[in-house]
């Protein structure tokens, strides 16, 4: 099945789904990612990523893991939405979340766990 992008959208913009941060080229700031199968729209699953940019990665604590991570230069909508289309390609003919979240595994993690079934 294809994935489907349903929205995209960062609590720390206003307005979430259109905002821009203070600084164009110093951000660290996470979205979320609501996702369904094709067709499914009452389905859908929430994933995260970050996008920061250079001089904000610089920042970052080191010798350390960080989360999942999209780096560009300038803050841009048609960038990061771009990037998210393209990622979401990896994941299409998957059959279940546990799938997708593996194939993208890396690049964005889902919110929460219940789209995993645990046995």
């Amino acid at each position: 099945m294809n994935v489907e992008l349903l929205g995209i959208s960062s609590d720390q913009l206003e307005p979430v789904d259109s905002g821009y941060p203070e600084n164009f080229e110093n951000f660290d700031i996470l979205f979320e990612l609501d996702l369904c199968f094709e067709n499914h729209r009452a389905d859908s699953v929430h994933f995260e990523f970050y996008v920061a940019s250079p001089k904000a990665m610089s920042c970052r604590p080191i010798n350390c893991f960080s989360p999942p991570t999209l780096v560009i230069e300038e803050f841009d909508w048609d960038i990061i939405k771009s990037q998210v289309s393209k990622l979401l390609n990896h994941a299409n003919a998957s059959k279940s979340w546990v799938e997708v979240a593996t194939r993208l595994s890396g690049q964005i993690r889902p919110v929460s766990l219940s789209c995993f079934p645990w046995s």
